[in-house]
């Protein structure tokens, strides 16, 4: 299990990368910050880039 803090976000338009059920997730990663958006895409950082940077700084300000 990787004990480093963990970050996701989960975009719905990403028809590349399904994310997996948090449950499973967290047997192996240690999840800190789950954000489920409502808009964006596998290339989320160009579709929207306020929501993705905002939870970038979301998570960020969390790691000690």
């Amino acid at each position: 299990r990787a004990e480093i803090p963990t970050g996701i976000a989960d975009f719905p338009g990403d028809t590349i990368y399904t994310t997996p059920p948090r449950s499973l997730v967290e047997r192996a990663y240690n999840v800190t910050h789950w954000t489920k958006f409502d808009r964006g895409g596998h290339f989320a950082a160009l579709e929207e880039p306020q929501l993705f940077l905002t939870d970038i700084r979301n998570f960020a300000s969390t790691i000690k």
